[in-house]
């Protein structure tokens, strides 16, 4: 029985990985879907080094536009999900817990733009803003900051790896 239950599991990784492909085709590029056993370990854990589970895939989105379909697919394949950026975190939350879940890593979503001023909801005039993607590393959000006369006041000691949508997720800094 144990034997049976050992090689029916991998017919069933092997099934789920088919599953998990097709739905994420159309989505994003087949390349940005890893199962691979490299991109699996460097996503075991985050800067705390806890390892409890691998991911089942690594799935690395080239656009913003990618991530809510990716989310919905993987949801529909039954796979928890982690969002990654930098990995740099000290709470583990980057670490899956579940062999069946997903890491969508956000650090291809690097996209910064000029700060710029804008009004904002229930507030009087404008205030200067930076947009930028999740996995824009936080050392170059506060240089183009800088080199707007501004000082972006975020300073995690990671800032050189750290990404925007772990600051925001962990609320480091």
């Amino acid at each position: 029985t144990a034997v049976d239950r050992f090689a029916a599991a991998f017919r069933q990784r092997a099934e789920l990985r088919a599953r998990v492909r097709r739905a994420l085709t159309g989505i994003t590029r087949r390349d940005n879907v890893d199962f691979g056993g490299l991109a699996r370990v460097s996503h075991a854990t985050d800067a705390t080094d806890w390892r409890v589970e691998m991911p089942f895939v690594v799935i690395s989105p080239d656009k913003e536009a990618e991530v809510a379909p990716i989310v919905r697919a993987c949801l529909d394949c039954g796979l928890s999900l982690i969002p990654r950026g930098g990995g740099t975190g000290y709470t583990g939350s980057a670490v899956p817990l579940d062999p069946w879940c997903a890491v969508i890593n956000t650090e291809k979503l690097d996209a910064i733009a000029a700060v710029e001023g804008r009004s904002l909801p229930d507030r009087a005039g404008e205030y200067p803003t930076l947009w930028c993607g999740a996995g824009a590393v936080t050392r170059r959000v506060a240089e183009v900051a800088e080199g707007a006369g501004l000082v972006f006041a975020v300073d995690p000691t990671s800032q050189d790896a750290s990404t925007i949508g772990g600051n925001i997720a962990m609320n480091a800094g």
